[in-house]
């Protein structure tokens, strides 16, 4: 069902917040997380693309070298481009 509320894949990308996607390679949505990366590529959006090799969903669940890899590449992109940022629509620090 082609709708926004669905998938951003149908939405209005326009002021789109920074965006880490993570899928894995046997992965149900990995052809969306391709798709919506390169749409936000185009709008010249911050975004990344992380895809890990026969990751089950929700990591290996422990301190596997893929689930380290995750979580330091999570932690790079939050630190890069979500801390100190000036609250914008939508989002309130009441």
């Amino acid at each position: 069902m082609p709708h926004p509320y669905v998938s951003p894949l149908f939405g209005d990308l326009t002021g789109f917040l920074p965006t880490f996607l993570q899928s894995r390679t046997r992965g149900l949505f990995l052809s969306n997380a391709v798709r919506l990366h390169h749409l936000l590529r185009r709008k010249d959006l911050p975004t990344e693309l992380h895809i890990f090799e026969a990751m089950p969903h929700g990591g290996f669940m422990g301190g596997t070298p893929e689930d380290l890899e995750l979580a330091e590449e999570t932690s790079r992109f939050v630190t890069a481009h979500w801390l100190d940022r000036t609250p914008t629509r939508g989002c309130s620090t009441g």
